[in-house]
C-alpha cells in the first residue's frame, strides 16, 4: 500500500519535470534563433554605418531616467584597413570632443562626446583570436 502512495506522489513530479525541460528547450531554440536574426538597436543613430556583411549577435535598447542608450555587437570578414576608414570618416562628422581613437592593423578604438548632439560613443573592435580573418565590435551610444 505504501508503494502505491509513493509511486502516485511520484509520478506528478517527474511527468512536471519533463513539461518544464520541454518548456527550457523551447525558450532556448527561441533566443538561438533571435539571435541570429537581429537588427540594429531601436535608438542606435539611423546614420550609423555597418559593413554590408555585418553579423549583429547583440542589439539592446534601453530608456532611464528619460535618455536613450543602445549597444550593439557585431562581427565581419571586411578588412580592418577598411572598416577603420568607414569609421573615421563617420566619427569625422560627429565633431566628437574628448576624444581618444586608438587605430592599428588588429584593433580600433573610438570614444567621444558629440556636444552638439548630446551623445556619448565607444566602438571598440578587434581581430578574433578564435575565428580568424573575423573582426568583433563593440559599439555604445548614449545620450547625455
Amino acid at each position: 500500500m505504501l508503494s502505491v502512495l509513493l509511486s502516485a506522489c511520484s509520478q506528478p513530479a517527474s511527468t512536471d519535470q519533463k513539461e518544464t525541460t520541454t518548456d527550457i528547450k523551447t525558450s532556448n531554440s527561441e533566443a538561438q534563433e533571435s539571435s541570429s536574426n537581429e537588427k540594429k538597436p531601436e535608438y542606435l543613430p539611423d546614420d550609423f554605418p555597418l559593413p554590408t556583411d555585418a553579423e549583429i549577435t547583440t542589439s539592446q535598447s534601453n530608456m532611464e531616467d528619460g535618455k536613450k542608450s543602445a549597444l550593439l555587437i557585431f562581427k565581419t570578414k571586411a578588412s580592418m584597413t577598411d572598416v577603420t576608414k568607414m569609421y573615421k570618416e563617420y566619427f569625422k562628422t560627429q565633431n566628437l570632443s574628448d576624444d581618444a581613437q586608438t587605430f592599428d592593423d588588429k584593433n580600433i578604438i573610438i570614444q567621444g562626446i558629440n556636444e552638439h548632439k548630446k551623445h556619448d560613443w565607444s566602438i571598440i573592435g578587434g581581430s578574433l583570436s578564435s575565428q580568424d580573418g573575423i573582426i568583433e565590435f563593440q559599439v555604445t551610444w548614449a545620450e547625455l
